[in-house]
């Protein structure tokens, strides 16, 4: 069950909700929550142990549901323009799109930067002993060093 109440939606919205978005109010509030948990699968426990507090949560589900439901025509039309009257969509406010914004990511603890190494199983070093040959070190010296950029372990020349 989603942490996010009607009440808490209809904050975002600034205005009660319609019957129409009633209608698919408690099925967007469970999508949101799987979208978070999807990438932050342990987030129930931190909410169990206040960090980040059960309410933040409630109101970024809220807002992602909001951006759904604020989004004209579910968000298909960006710009519209009739004479000298035109208008555009501002996209983290209603981008018709059930999604998080990276500030609200943020808030959850998780940043936007982040680093992933690969593992190898070192075949190319055991093959040649410890020494790569000097034309194939592109291939098998792996990050990506050379003799430009440093010292490596012995593999340079």
């Amino acid at each position: 069950m989603a942490l996010a109440t009607q009440q808490d939606v209809e904050v975002s919205m600034l205005r009660p909700l319609s019957e129409t978005e009633m209608r698919y109010l408690s099925d967007l509030l469970e999508r949101a929550e799987r979208l978070l948990l999807a990438r932050i699968p342990d987030l129930l426990d931190r909410v169990a142990s206040g960090r980040p507090s059960p309410q933040l949560v409630a109101d970024i589900e809220a807002e992602m549901v909001a951006r759904v439901l604020r989004a004209p025509d579910n968000g298909i039309m960006r710009q519209e323009a009739e004479g000298n009257y035109s208008y555009s969509l501002n996209l983290q406010v209603a981008s018709g799109l059930l999604d998080v914004l990276g500030k609200e990511w943020e808030a959850l603890g998780l940043g936007s930067w982040g680093s992933l190494a690969p593992e190898s199983d070192g075949y190319a070093r055991q093959r040649w002993g410890g020494e790569v040959p000097y034309p194939w070190r592109f291939q098998y010296a792996w990050p990506a060093r050379d003799e430009v950029s440093e010292s490596w372990g012995g593999w340079v020349r």
